[in-house]
């Protein structure tokens, strides 16, 4: 009986919370813009492209971005080897061409004579060896320095056991990149798009150390550079007359402007300050009415994102797999997603989103009544040394992003505390002091999410490798690392994807995480910008967009 009841409890709270949580309630039913648009490109001068970001980047330096707000801009000022289509496919970018050895190690990239900098100077090989060389140097602290360890030395570089110069990259002349890998690395092309391949502009940093990606000291190979960084307010991007494409590049300028809540950017989209809100764009609660007022302008997608709550596994009280067990089972993410969701994201039982070809383990449990869950979870907990008289007290740590993601932290604390008696205590914080607070061990519980930086699932299950610097809960099983370690190396697709699967049922097993959701994308897209497709790795490049002939037609 108590299954029931608890469901009908949480149902109540989150309906009381979504009632009272409209983000956009002046615009609700209000007068809503029309556009006349054409098929035909506006005047250059009009090329302008002003778009959200969540938050201020925390940088703009290749090398030390670890964030999507600051990765969102840098996609746009930097291009490596390869890029993206606006389709979210791997293509050539500063490469024109490559070829790959019979063993699968060693890769000849041949680049473009015409790919320039931004101040007109040639890209060559040796910008991405002192990039890449800088990346897996210790000193220069790179958080993602170990998503280089299938190049040869990289490891022992990062551990300080060889100098940066023995990484296995070389400059075979001024347009042709030799890398030497540890092994066969199917994946590689697809992680050559991130940033922290990107190449860099030695002189600038030797000029300008730190203050090198500041406006006019920063120099970039993109289809745009910096213009304009205004303090804690808006970035102007420039088209870049030097990029090897610039031919096909219309738009003149690019904004973006830091909005961290979702309601906020809904708001500023829909009184005609931005033309395009990438996810989110809007909290669940106003998908209805949105796609009844806006039509095609509101657009979700599947993404290649998880949203999680990480643990501290080997400190108290998450060292016990029993607790972590109980909490993830007690949750009810059906409940979760259509109340607060609105059906707008998929519940997730295990760390994988999906992929084509690839099954996910989802746990036994998953599939269980919820009331034959609820019994194990309790059972669990009392295991653990817990019980309504002495319950778990713990924060919850989660970033602040409007009335939405409080709600959805709220009805959680509510679950743990009707399922189990567990005392969740919410601590909010900005996005900044967040991460680090989650960097420093501050946070024994918190929320995290991992968005796929291309299309394999090594991109989610190095996160709880041994070592990798944002493995932050310190989770390490010596199976799962075998097992993640086997799955880099296996050539064939079929046997690498059965590695991930078991190395998924190993997380499942032990619950180093509790995984609440797969992403999906919701945009704002006026009508009058072209040139934006739905990509499950949500890459939306400006150098594809432009902005169409239009004029505004009040209802």
């Amino acid at each position: 009986m108590r299954g029931p009841r608890l469901r009908s409890l949480v149902v109540m709270i989150a309906a009381a919370l979504l009632s009272a949580c409209s983000s956009a309630a002046g615009y609700h039913g209000g007068p809503v813009y029309r556009y006349v648009v054409s098929d035909r490109p506006a005047p250059p001068a009009l090329q302008v492209l002003r778009r959200r970001v969540a938050e201020t980047p925390r940088t703009l330096d290749p090398s030390l971005a670890a964030d999507v707000p600051s990765t969102d801009v840098i996609e746009d000022l930097f291009e490596g080897l390869v890029t993206l289509s606006a389709g979210g496919k791997i293509i050539p970018g500063v490469a024109s061409s490559w070829s790959i050895s019979p063993d699968g190690r060693t890769y000849i990239f041949h680049l473009r004579p015409a790919a320039r900098w931004s101040n007109g100077k040639p890209v060559t090989a040796a910008d991405f060896v002192y990039a890449w060389r800088r990346e897996v140097d210790p000193d220069t602290a790179a958080q993602y320095a170990q998503s280089l360890a299938r190049i040869v030395n990289a490891q022992a570089i990062i551990d300080g056991k060889r100098p940066p110069d023995s990484l296995g990259v070389t400059a075979l002349g001024a347009h042709t990149l030799e890398v030497r890998l540890v092994g066969r690395t199917p994946y590689f092309l697809s992680m050559l798009f991130n940033v922290y391949y990107m190449p860099l502009y030695p002189p600038a940093i030797r000029r300008w150390g730190m203050a090198w990606t500041r406006p006019g000291h920063l120099v970039s190979d993109g289809a745009f550079y910096l213009a304009a960084w205004v303090i804690n307010g808006h970035l102007t991007l420039k088209k870049n007359p030097y990029y090897w494409d610039a031919a096909h590049v219309r738009l003149r300028e690019e904004i973006f402007y830091p909005v961290p809540s979702a309601s906020s950017a809904l708001s500023r989209y829909l009184a005609g300050d931005l033309d395009f809100v990438g996810t989110p764009a809007f909290p669940p609660s106003d998908v209805g009415w949105l796609r009844r007022d806006l039509g095609s302008q509101v657009r979700v997608t599947p993404m290649y994102g998880t949203a999680y709550l990480g643990m501290l596994v080997h400190e108290q009280p998450f060292n016990n797999r029993d607790l972590r067990l109980a909490l993830t089972m007690s949750l009810d993410r059906r409940v979760l997603d259509e109340k607060l969701m609105q059906g707008m994201d998929m519940p997730a039982h295990s760390l994988f989103p999906p992929l084509p070809g690839f099954t996910r383990r989802s746990p036994a449990w998953a599939h269980w009544p919820m009331a034959r869950r609820l019994a194990v979870a309790r059972r669990l907990y009392r295991a653990a040394g817990y019980s309504k008289a002495h319950p778990l007290r713990v924060k919850l740590l989660y970033m602040t992003e409007g009335v939405h993601t409080r709600n959805y932290m709220e009805a959680v604390a509510t679950m743990w505390h009707q399922a189990l008696g567990a005392d969740i205590v919410l601590w909010q914080e900005q996005w900044k002091v967040m991460l680090q607070d989650i960097q420093y061990k501050n946070a024994k519980l918190f929320w995290s999410a991992w968005v796929g930086n291309y299309p394999s699932p090594y991109t989610f299950a190095h996160q709880f490798v041994k070592g990798f610097v944002m493995n932050y809960g310190g989770y390490d099983n010596p199976a799962y690392q075998a097992a993640v370690k086997a799955a880099v190396a296996e050539p064939n697709r079929a046997r690498r994807y059965a590695l991930y699967a078991k190395a998924d049922a190993i997380l499942n097993h032990d619950a180093p995480l509790i995984p609440l959701y797969f992403y999906n994308s919701n945009e704002l897209v006026k009508p009058y910008v072209a040139g934006i497709e739905p990509n499950v790795l949500n890459v939306h490049l400006a150098r594809y967009m432009w902005i169409r002939q239009h004029t505004l037609r009040q209802p």
